[in-house]
């Protein structure tokens, strides 16, 4: 049985770890890139956080779920379940409101971060305490925390004040929680950690190219385009996007050092490793900004994705690969079976034909009236289900429309159109279960801040 380290992380797009956008002090992902086998064409199946999880670490695709406002359906496979049904030590370290409990994705983890760690490692300031608790006296009291969310929000747009602590754990203490637990296992493990520090709101950090903007600076800029949005001025979205690399910058030297620590505990020669992100970032490219669940450009659904370890050899997959190949990829090097129930397939071993005419999908919203992309590397269809627009073009030059397509390019049409098609028909006939989860007041605070709408 080998070690397996799953590493996935928050808002990171494809093209700010390789090509002319990727900071150039970055050195853990370029290596990374050199070394391990590399999906260049590789997608999220869905352009946010909470449909594109159910995908990641299930292998199938979101629609085939009841619902991502409930999370993981108990009856689908959950891999941290079937690694520990086989034996693996299994832990699970993230800091994001929704991959907690609340949403089942605890489920097959002996230990989980915030689930298990009681307030050990906890960085909290009493002013936090103070924040919480009134969140808590809120609920308690049965009154919606909306005048505690308002007072949030005026802080840090107007006074660039951050209440509460940070709203995720930064990767230096994650790093920690996850080398603490592995040193104390005497079996295989099974590690997935999810960093949360390149999502939104970014952070300046030393000795990046953030380094200059103050902390104040950073808040009020989240709080100003989050509301703003497009309608944001270019040099306030240019400040984002210059936060946004110093997030990359810091991340990448903190991946660096987990996998150098891990090295020492774990052995990484023979250990497994898989690297995503959960979606892309928008900086109003097309007139979206951070990442809306209807945004099915490349900036917000291109993503990085290496594997390496054990008889694993370098190189690059250019055949379009998606999150839903990954859990099949994992098993596979595990040694067990991938369950019917998985739509994606082992992309690592020598069986799969990276010369394929093969196409990745990315759903958005609902499989009525959401959204749908399809790709085959070169050409993308997106369909807008509910209103039926689409949006055809060559993969790097959208969203212009190909009005009057030669004979190559309406054959590319015909071959995407009947594969969205036969996509949206598989979703329909998919067996679902209903699964119920109670939503506290306090959880949907936790995601208003981070700027999504519950």
């Amino acid at each position: 049985m080998k070690n397996i380290v799953f590493i996935t992380v928050d808002s990171l797009r494809a093209d700010y770890v390789s090509g002319q956008k990727a900071p150039d002090s970055l050195e853990t992902l370029p290596q990374m890139t050199e070394e391990w086998l590399t999906c260049s064409t590789a997608y999220a199946n869905a352009p946010y956080t909470k449909q594109s999880f159910l995908s990641i670490l299930s292998g199938s695709y979101p629609w085939t779920f009841e619902s991502a406002e409930t999370g993981f359906d108990p009856d689908r496979v959950h891999i941290a379940e079937r690694l520990s049904e086989e034996g693996y030590a299994t832990g699970g370290f993230h800091s994001n409101t929704y991959l907690s409990p609340t949403y089942n994705y605890d489920r097959g983890f002996d230990y989980y971060l915030g689930r298990d760690s009681g307030g050990d490692g906890d960085t909290d300031s009493k002013l936090t305490s103070l924040f919480n608790t009134a969140v808590e006296r809120a609920v308690a009291t049965e009154q919606l925390s909306d005048l505690v969310f308002w007072t949030y929000q005026n802080a840090g747009k107007r006074l660039g004040i951050q209440l509460g602590s940070n709203l995720y754990k930064p990767a230096e203490e994650l790093n920690q929680h996850i080398v603490n637990w592995t040193k104390q296992q005497s079996k295989p493990v099974f590690v997935w950690a999810h960093y949360m520090d390149v999502h939104n709101p970014y952070y300046p950090h030393e000795g990046t190219v953030s380094e200059g903007i103050s902390r104040r600076r950073a808040v009020k800029l989240f709080h100003k385009v989050n509301q703003q949005r497009s309608e944001a001025a270019e040099s306030d979205i240019n400040s984002l996007e210059r936060l946004y690399r110093g997030e990359i910058e810091y991340f990448d030297r903190q991946l660096g050092n987990l996998l150098e620590r891990l090295d020492e505990t774990l052995g990484l020669e023979e250990t497994l490793l898989v690297f995503t992100s959960d979606h892309g970032e928008a900086f109003n490219e097309k007139g979206l900004v951070f990442h809306p669940g209807s945004a099915l450009y490349e900036e917000n659904v291109h993503v990085p994705m290496m594997i390496d370890g054990p008889e694993i050899s370098g190189g690059e997959i250019e055949t379009p690969v998606s999150h839903v190949d990954l859990v099949p990829t994992i098993l596979k090097r595990a040694g067990i079976e991938a369950p019917e129930s998985v739509d994606g397939r082992d992309i690592a071993g020598p069986n799969f034909d990276a010369t394929s005419d093969r196409i990745a999908f990315t759903e958005s919203y609902d499989h009525d009236d959401g959204g749908l992309m399809g790709t085959d590397g070169e050409y993308k269809l997106i369909r807008d289900l509910e209103t039926g627009e689409e949006i055809f073009c060559r993969r790097h030059s959208e969203p212009e429309k190909i009005n009057q397509p030669d004979d190559i390019e309406s054959v590319a049409y015909d071959r995407l159109a009947g594969a969205l098609d036969d996509h949206i028909q598989s979703v329909a006939n998919a067996e679902v279960t209903a699964t119920e989860s109670e939503i506290s007041e306090n959880v949907r605070l936790q995601l208003r801040k981070l700027g999504y709408k519950e």
